[in-house]
C-alpha cells in the first residue's frame, strides 16, 4: 500500500498500537475532498467525517471499527439535475499481518468459505490505512443511479420487475409477401 498514492491518507502503524483501543475523528482537507471527487466519479464530495476505532488483538490481527457521514453531489442519470444525497454508514473491518497464513497458499485448492464470509484485509509493511478504509466504504455506498425525485425515462415504467422495456411492436410475417404480390398486379394490370 503506498500511502503516498491515496487521495484520503491517515495510516496507522501497527508496532506502535498498545491492546487499548485507539481512536480518533478524521475529516479530509479541501484539497482531499476534490481528490475524492475525481476518485468517485462524483460531482463533488461536501463533506466527509468519520470517528474510527482501532484495536490489535493478541493475535495479531487489528479490528477497525468506524462510522462515517458523507455528503456527495451527483448528476441525475435522467435530467443530468444535481442530486444531493446524505449517507450515513458503519462498518467493522480485521487485517491480518498475513492473510496467506489464515487462507493457506493459493496452490491448496480452492476453499469455500460461505456466501457470508468477508477475509481480512492484510497489514502492508506494517500499516492499516483508516482512511482510506473509510473511502472504500463510501464507495460501496454511494448510489450508482441517482435519480431526481420523479424523474422518469420516457417510454420506460419502473414495476416489480424494475425498468422495462416497451414491447416491441408485433409485425405481421406476411406483410412483405403482400406488398409483393401488390407490386405484381399492379404490374400485370399495366
Amino acid at each position: 500500500m503506498d500511502t503516498n498514492q491515496l487521495e484520503f491518507s491517515r495510516p496507522v502503524v501497527v508496532e506502535k498500537l498498545g491492546h487499548q483501543k485507539f481512536t480518533q475523528h478524521i475529516e479530509p482537507r479541501d484539497h482531499e475532498l476534490e481528490a475524492l471527487t475525481q476518485r468517485l466519479k462524483i460531482e463533488s464530495l461536501n463533506s466527509l467525517k468519520a470517528d474510527v476505532s482501532v484495536k490489535l488483538l493478541s493475535s495479531g490481527d487489528v479490528v477497525v471499527d468506524a462510522s462515517f457521514e458523507a455528503q456527495v453531489t451527483q448528476s441525475c442519470g435522467v435530467t443530468l439535475e444535481p442530486v444531493v444525497s446524505d449517507i450515513k454508514s458503519v462498518f467493522t473491518t480485521t487485517y491480518s499481518p498475513s492473510v496467506e497464513e489464515c487462507f493457506g497458499a493459493p496452490d491448496e485448492g480452492d476453499v469455500d468459505y460461505g456466501d457470508d464470509f468477508d477475509p481480512p484485509d492484510p497489514i502492508e509493511n506494517g500499516i492499516i490505512d483508516i482512511g482510506e478504509a473509510v473511502v472504500e466504504h463510501l464507495a460501496l455506498e454511494i448510489d450508482p443511479f441517482p435519480r431526481v425525485k420523479g424523474a422518469t425515462f420516457d417510454g420506460y415504467s419502473a414495476g416489480a420487475g424494475g425498468l422495462e422495456e416497451p414491447a416491441p411492436e408485433k409485425k405481421n410475417p406476411f406483410a412483405v409477401l403482400s406488398k409483393l404480390k401488390d407490386t405484381s398486379e399492379s404490374s400485370d394490370k399495366g
